[in-house]
């Protein structure tokens, strides 16, 4: 795949652009050895919700599951301290910018480049987050499902971004650091790059035309 070959380049936001987990020593002090377990959690069941309240016709904004999720994984590890909320929903509402995705991003404007976001987050929490983390100039459009009221991995998803635009799908590209995300969109028709960026293990999904890069600084030189 000859990545500067495509003219639009869809993003995925959370894990991908955007810092999804980050553990700080405030909620350490708190959760202690149940730290990482209540954060591993909390991120499965996010995405579970999400993909449930597909299968059950059920769409809520993604604020409201990230916070259901959460008080679930409380609930789970017996950590109950009514501060965790305000410890941890702001890492989805405030993001920070993953290691290279400035650098990446810049480098594909200055190619004359597409750059659209594309994501299951509403569209306050990715304004907040390309707001915080100074990437507006550097973001053509914005795709939330909010706008259509059902979540990736569905194929609806891909194609308003599709539809956004008169260009043939093979004018795009799209890049997600979470295989399910890859699995939908490349048997959508979509070339994907994997950012394997958390050195995960290939999963057991059906795969499209995807091309695997370890981390985001490392997209173009592999080229």
């Amino acid at each position: 795949m000859k990545l500067l070959e495509k003219q639009i380049f869809l993003f995925d936001a959370f894990g991908t652009l955007f810092k999804a987990s980050e553990i700080g020593p405030e909620l350490q002090s708190i959760a202690g050895k149940k730290t990482d377990g209540l954060v591993r959690t909390w991120r499965r069941k996010q995405m579970e919700y999400t993909w449930l309240r597909n299968q059950i016709n059920r769409y809520a904004p993604f604020n409201q599951v990230t916070q259901e999720a959460l008080e679930y994984s409380m609930r789970l590890h017996g950590v109950l301290d009514e501060r965790i909320p305000g410890i941890l929903l702001p890492v989805f509402d405030m993001p920070s910018l993953i290691d290279g995705a400035f650098d990446l991003l810049s480098d594909l404007k200055k190619e004359g480049k597409t750059i659209c976001i594309l994501s299951n987050g509403t569209r306050k929490m990715l304004d907040n987050g390309i707001a915080k983390t100074g990437i507006s100039e550097l973001i053509d459009h914005v795709f939330s499902v909010d706008d259509i009221g059902v979540y990736k991995p569905n194929p609806s998803v891909y194609q308003m971004a599709i539809d956004a635009f008169d260009n043939a799908v093979n004018d795009f590209v799209f890049f997600s650091s979470n295989q399910w995300d890859v699995s939908g969109a490349s048997l959508y028709g979509l070339d994907c790059v994997w950012v394997n960026q958390y050195e995960e293990t290939k999963e057991g999904l059906p795969f499209g035309e995807v091309q695997e890069v370890a981390a985001l600084n490392r997209v173009l030189n592999e080229e």
